[in-house]
Order: C-alpha cells, then structure tokens, then sequence
C-alpha cells in the first residue's frame, strides 16, 4: 500500500529542512504526522484540505511565499503534502510573527495541559509526585461545552474547539484554515508525553518541571530530548519504519471510527509516568533534594533513548492516522 513516490518527496523535503536549520521532532514530527494522514485519506478529502487551508489569512506570506525550490508545485500530491506540512507546522511559525499577528494567533497555552487536569478516558492525572502528595483534579468541561475560543484552557479543549470550528461549514473561512492548522498541529502535540503532565518536588520542582524543560540533560533538556527523539536517525529509514508499524500486513480501519482524544491524552500520561522519568532521575532529584543542591545535568542511557525512540514512532504514526480517521469521518 506505500505510495514510494510520495515517501521519497518527503524524505527530501526533511532531508533539506534538516540540514537547513537545527528542527526538532515537533517541527518535523508535525510535518510527518501531516503525510503520515495523507497516506490514509481520499484523493477528494486531501483536495477539500487544501481548500479549506487556501483561506488562511496569511497563506500567501506563510506557505505559498516559503515553498521550497525542490517541491515540484505541478505535481499536486508533493504540494499538498508540503501544505499540509506548512500547515501542521503553523502554530510553531505563529509564535515569531511580527504584532499583531503574533497576538492574534499565537496560543502557547494550547499546546500542553496542567497534568492535574482530568475529563473521561483521560482519568487519572499526568504529573508525576516525588515525595509530594498529589494535587487535587482538575475536573474537564465536557468536550460538547467547549464552543468558544475563551473557553479553552489546555491542548484538549484546544483540540475540542478548534474540531468544533474546522467541523462547520458554515463558519467564516478563514477561521475554519486557521482551526485547520491548529488541528493538525495539537493532535500532534497531544501524543507527546510532556505535552501532557509534569513532574513535581519539594524544593527543586515546586512549581513543576514545566513538562521536562527544567530537567538537563547534558546540553539539552529532557523535553527536547523527547522533542528530538527521532533527529539523528535516518528520516528514510525512521518513515518507512512509523508506517510498517501502521500498517503491517493489513491497512488500519478508518472510516467509521470514533476520535477520543481523551483516550490519546490518557495514553501520552501513561507513558509519562511510567517511563519518562527513570530511577535514575527520580534518585538523582531526592539526593540534590536531601543534600541542598542544584540538580545536575543528567544522561540518558542506551535503553532509555531506545525505549523513547521507539514511543516516538509509534505516537507519530498513531498522531498522523487518528488525523485522518478524523477528517473522513468528521468533516462535512
């Protein structure tokens, strides 16, 4: 069922926006969710996609102006793959838009959720507690309630409003493009497990680790070491991998499922507690802790990095087939 041609093109286009710039796994893992859909999608919906994102308010500046030299704008499965990557990527690009648009677009609250916060198949809470008592729940809205933009909190209720708006044919074009974008981007977002809890402490982490970014390791960070997962890896190899993985020896069912991203939240936390934070750390944090000590840079061993590739793979393939499932069966 792998359409080689379309693999091949966005191998490329990785390839050159790899070694362009230093990306992390949420730039290019959005833009390999995006293709990742397209796989999975009609000829039709992928056109009507592409329809809905022309109306975007900046989609002259932002995409048609930034299509790279080497996607061939005549072949129209390469050119939707790029938009709809552009797209994917669009809420990360709105925050260093010059004012007011960066005012007008850019939601940094939108892209995680405070772990204490719980609603249907997402239960139980996604922080993790070391030598703390957890925090009270934060009971969810029901996602039917969430129809107006204030009303958004965290990245679920971001994804409820935003389906809301792409969902009504009958809203103002270009806030159903720019819901679009954000779709794509925060059903992306919500399969990254530090996207969905943090992790608390007595003295050091009071306040919470802000999902891994105040955890170092080495010269990085543990949430962008979870962001880059999948950098050094050949994008060749690592593509073709996420879609063995989806499709083994039969295609997924796509029509006729239900989205729950409740469930997708639920499956990212558990992933947070039970792997993000090793021993290793979690010892580390007690003994700075106990001695009054910063807490320093850590390391990731080589089962680690492996088990966090490997969660990397499989959350960006089910990221980019529940965008799909979503858009046959939810768009009108």
């Amino acid at each position: 069922m792998k359409n080689y041609s379309i693999l091949h093109n966005l191998v490329a286009l990785l390839l050159a926006l790899s070694s362009a710039s230093a990306l992390a796994w949420d730039s290019v893992g959005h833009r390999i969710s995006a293709a990742v859909a397209l796989e999975f999608v009609s000829s039709d919906l992928r056109t009507e996609l592409i329809e809905i994102l022309s109306a975007h308010p900046r989609f002259q500046q932002d995409f048609l102006d930034s299509i790279p030299r080497f996607v061939d704008s005549n072949d129209e499965a390469q050119l939707s793959q790029w938009l709809l990557g552009q797209a994917a990527y669009w809420p990360d690009i709105a925050r260093g838009l010059p004012d007011p648009d960066r005012q007008r677009y850019n939601r940094p609250a939108w892209h995680y959720t405070d772990g204490a916060w719980v609603r249907g198949a997402a239960a139980f809470q996604g922080n993790v507690y070391i030598d703390l008592e957890p925090f009270a729940d934060i009971p969810g809205e029901p996602s039917t309630d969430i129809r107006e933009e204030h009303q958004v909190t965290n990245v679920s209720t971001a994804i409820d409003y935003n389906t809301y708006v792409l969902s009504n044919p009958n809203a103002n074009p270009a806030d159903r493009a720019v819901a679009l974008c954000w779709v794509l981007h925060l059903m992306g977002d919500i399969h990254q497990p530090l996207h969905a809890g943090a992790m608390f402490s007595p003295e050091l982490f009071e306040r919470g680790d802000r999902g891994g970014n105040a955890v170092a390791i080495g010269a990085s960070n543990l949430h962008s070491r979870w962001d880059r997962a999948l950098t050094d890896s050949g994008l060749e190899a690592e593509l073709a991998e996420i879609m063995q993985l989806l499709t083994g020896f039969s295609r997924p069912q796509v029509e006729g499922v239900e989205s729950d991203w409740d469930q997708w939240l639920n499956e990212s936390r558990m992933t947070l507690l039970n792997l993000v934070y090793p021993p290793a750390i979690r010892s580390a944090i007690r003994s700075a802790e106990a001695s009054g000590r910063d807490l320093e840079a850590q390391n990731l061993d080589a089962a680690y990095v492996s088990s966090m590739q490997q969660v990397a793979r499989q959350r960006l393939g089910l990221a980019g087939l529940r965008l799909a499932i979503y858009f046959t069966n939810e768009l009108p």
